[in-house]
C-alpha cells in the first residue's frame, strides 16, 4: 500500500448477525487492551516527570557554595552525576510513555469508529428482521 492511499474500512455488509457480534466482541476486547496500554503509558509519563523533578533538584544541589554565596557548577560532584542520570531516565521514560500513549490513543479512535459501524449494521439487521 502506498503512503498516499487511505486505508479503507473493512466491508461488513456480507457478514451475518453472529459474525458481526463476534467482531464487536473482539473490538471491545481490543479497546480494553488499548485502554490498559494508555494507562500504563501514563504511569511511565508520571515516573518520568518524577525523575525530571529529582534531576532538577540534584542539579541545583551540584552547585558549589563559597562563603554562603553560590559558586560555580561542580561537575565532579556526585549530585551532578545523579542529576544527569535522572535527566536521562526522565527523557527515556517520558519519550516511551508518550509514544505508547498516543499510539494506543489513535488505535482506540479507530476501534471506536469500527464499533459504531458494526453496531449500526447490527441494528439495521434487527430492523429488517421485524
Amino acid at each position: 500500500m502506498k503512503d498516499n492511499e487511505k486505508k479503507l474500512p473493512p466491508d461488513y455488509s456480507s457478514c451475518s448477525y453472529d459474525e458481526l457480534s463476534q467482531i464487536s466482541r473482539n473490538d471491545h476486547q481490543e479497546d480494553t487492551r488499548q485502554y490498559d496500554k494508555q494507562q500504563n503509558a501514563l504511569c511511565l509519563v508520571m515516573i518520568g516527570a518524577i525523575a525530571l523533578v529529582c534531576g532538577i533538584l540534584f542539579f541545583i544541589l551540584s552547585f558549589k557554595r563559597v562563603m554562603n554565596k553560590r559558586g560555580g557548577l561542580d561537575t565532579s560532584s556526585l549530585q551532578f552525576f545523579v542529576s544527569i542520570g535522572c535527566f536521562i531516565a526522565a527523557a527515556v521514560l517520558l519519550g516511551i510513555g508518550l509514544f505508547i500513549f498516543f499510539k494506543a490513543f489513535v488505535r482506540r479512535r479507530q476501534l471506536k469508529e469500527e464499533i459504531i459501524t458494526v453496531t449500526k449494521l447490527k441494528q439495521n439487521m434487527m430492523i429488517e428482521e421485524k
